[in-house]
């Protein structure tokens, strides 16, 4: 009798269903060593990317607002100096003269991101034919700010504005890359690499704690098949005449 009664109040716990292995690793790679490494660099990965994915999420969400079609500001830009800077017996005739002028006058470290310019000549002007100066423009262009020059050839004065992002803003303009440098691109490239790597490590490991496998490939396919339906009604179809 006590024995039962022993049996009743510690009831044996119930052994876990085996999932199977993981699928698409050979079963001579699904060993212990292997499969921990497998979660510790999937682990490691999302702590190394998780502030950059999280602005990558957040700045993604806006980029894909930007048009007209269930448009959401992403961010401003804010007009911090407006002037006319008089030029004492310079000549500035091309755009590299202008972002030289520009880097010494205004200790600007960063190359210059944009140069363009028209290259004037005779237009018409109320009737009466006149004759367009040709300009000049420079543009530097980092995280923190934007820095436009634009100078008239043959003139003494370069306008200059320049624009500080709000932080939106500037997250949305790292995600594009847009005023960085070489180093920084890296940077994103590698953490492009972890997302696909996490993307891939992420789906092995699911195929070894969850059971229902059935249930994820209708998953996928209804997001595919969802994916197109999207797609069907702004797929541009042309036929030469």
């Amino acid at each position: 009798m006590a024995t039962e009664t022993e049996t009743q109040n510690n009831p044996q716990p119930n052994k876990m269903r085996r999932t199977g292995g993981f699928l698409f690793i050979p079963r001579s790679l699904q060993r212990s060593e292997i499969l921990i490494w497998l979660r510790r660099t999937h682990a490691w990965t999302g702590v190394y990317g998780a502030l950059f994915f999280f602005c990558l999420g957040l700045s993604g969400f806006y980029l894909n607002h930007r048009t007209s079609i269930i448009h959401i500001d992403g961010g401003t830009s804010r007009e911090v100096a407006d002037v006319s800077v008089i030029l004492n017996d310079i000549v500035l005739s091309t755009e590299k003269d202008l972002a030289e002028w520009m880097k010494k006058e205004f200790s600007i470290g960063a190359e210059p991101s944009a140069q363009r310019g028209s290259p004037g000549g005779a237009v018409n002007f109320g009737g009466k034919s006149a004759v367009q100066a040709k300009t000049i423009s420079v543009t530097f262009r980092g995280p923190n700010s934007t820095i436009t020059g634009t100078h008239e050839v043959g003139s003494n004065v370069v306008h200059l504005k320049k624009t500080n992002p709000s932080l939106l803003k500037a997250i949305i303009d790292l995600h594009k890359v847009a005023g960085v440098g070489a180093l920084f691109i890296l940077i994103m490239d590698t953490m492009a690499g972890a997302m696909v790597f996490m993307s891939v490590s992420g789906i092995l490991l699911w195929t070894r704690l969850h059971g229902p496998r059935l249930a994820a490939i209708g998953i996928l396919s209804a997001v595919a098949a969802m994916t197109a339906l999207a797609l069907s009604g702004t797929w541009v179809a042309w036929s030469a005449p």
